[in-house]
């Protein structure tokens, strides 16, 4: 975590400093903008893309024991892999003990019944979920194998109930 965060403030002074020397060189835009393809983006969209890396797999959440909304990404960056959650993620907000995993096969609640157990082996926890809503990060230790992976499963550890899922699917190259 504290590589994460120094890597993080080293892209920030990195950003601060293109961001000054782009002021001081362009007189006809007051933001700093990176050509990507035909669209404009504006630094700090550059900045993102950046930060975000090579996208590996995306996928949208599917309703598991109880419903779900949003997508993910998987993409790798300097040798390091990252899982994002959108914006409009959401899970049961009331759901104690709520862990982020990868599963070995893309419907990991096919042929069982509420609450969707998992079973050891077919699973590898990520982290602990730091929030049931909204946009957030985690990173993917390195001896997963994501070749060999399925899914992204929002898990109840406590009950073990499979809240949500999502396939994996490979990502679409960027042009």
């Amino acid at each position: 975590m504290a590589t994460h965060a120094l890597k993080l403030l080293v892209g920030v002074a990195l950003l601060t400093t293109l961001v000054a020397c782009q002021g001081k060189t362009s007189k006809t835009s007051a933001a700093p903008e990176a050509a990507h393809g035909d669209k404009m983006m504006s630094g700090e969209e550059a900045h993102d893309q950046m930060a975000m890396g090579d996208p590996m797999f995306s996928g949208t959440f599917q309703k598991g024991e109880h419903d779900a909304a949003g997508t993910f990404e998987i993409d790798k960056h300097e040798g390091v892999t990252m899982l994002h959650l959108s914006e409009d993620f959401a899970t049961n907000a009331n759901a104690p003990d709520l862990y982020l995993a990868i599963g070995n096969t893309a419907n990991p609640i096919a042929d069982k019944a509420l609450p969707y157990p998992l079973d050891e082996g077919e699973y590898v926890t990520v982290a602990e979920l730091t929030s049931a809503t909204g946009a957030q990060e985690y990173e993917i230790p390195g001896d997963i194998d994501l070749s060999e992976d399925n899914s992204v499963i929002i898990w109840c550890k406590q009950f073990n109930a499979t809240m949500s899922y999502a396939p994996l699917q490979a990502a679409a190259p960027m042009n």
